[in-house]
């Protein structure tokens, strides 16, 4: 696992963060944080979870939702792209 300092999160953020493997950031020599890729299951908690706020936000029942997905699910599928 690579190691980075403080200083080169400040100083390299946008670098470091397109790294796609674990880093563990150090500070003065002893481990404070681990920097980990977003793995696909993450990505889609995330987006599951932005989701569900809009849905609130407009009144969409849990019902509404899922057949919306459904019908989503299934457009995916016919064009190949499960």
């Amino acid at each position: 696992m690579k190691t980075v300092n403080v200083r080169d999160i400040r100083n390299r953020f946008n670098e470091i963060s397109n790294q796609s493997e674990e880093m563990l950031v150090l500070r003065r020599g002893v481990p404070i944080l681990k920097i980990c890729p977003v793995s696909k299951e993450d990505l889609m908690r995330y987006y599951l979870m932005k989701a569900q706020e809009e849905a609130k936000k407009i009144g969409l029942t849990e019902d509404e939702g899922l057949r919306i997905l459904e019908e989503i699910r299934r457009e995916m599928i016919d064009e190949g792209r499960d």
